[in-house]
């Protein structure tokens, strides 16, 4: 069998949101190591729901927990896997890029309280950063704690 041995991300640099769109995203690099017994997915601190589908999207490989696997293999029809960059595709919406972590705090501070900001509310805010071409999978909750700080 073989073991997947997934590396943690080099340092990050603070980027502004126009540089962070255009760069090529980084996809963590994988060794694999060969081994009789068992298969194991080592999954690091770093890792966010973006790289269970970018896995399962590119080599079909699931998380171990079943329902957490079950979850993903379902949902993945939703998204597309181009340059190792996660998109969601809709009928109702265009094609929104993925992000996770920093760049969501990043994307909501900016539509809230940026040069384009008007302070709208948690529910306002998920939408217009849907409009502005963004998902992650927390966005509603996330811009109504947002908006509630403000």
């Amino acid at each position: 069998m073989k073991v997947l041995v997934v590396s943690s991300e080099q340092e990050r640099r603070h980027r502004s949101l126009t540089q962070e769109t255009l760069k090529v995203p980084r996809i963590n690099t994988c060794d694999v190591v060969e081994d009789e017994s068992l298969e194991v997915l080592q999954v690091n601190a770093v890792d966010s729901w973006i790289t269970s589908y970018q896995r399962y999207l590119a080599d079909g490989l699931l998380l171990i927990e079943p329902t957490k696997a079950k979850t993903i293999k379902k949902n993945a029809r939703k998204y597309i896997l181009v340059d190792g960059k996660l998109f969601l595709h809709g009928y109702t919406h265009p094609i929104l890029t993925c992000v996770s972590g920093d760049h969501c705090t990043r994307i909501m501070v900016e539509l809230h309280e940026g040069i384009c900001g008007k302070h709208v509310g948690g529910r306002a805010l998920s939408l217009k950063a849907v409009r502005v071409g963004y998902y992650w999978s927390t966005m509603k909750e996330d811009c109504v704690r947002h908006a509630q700080r403000c």
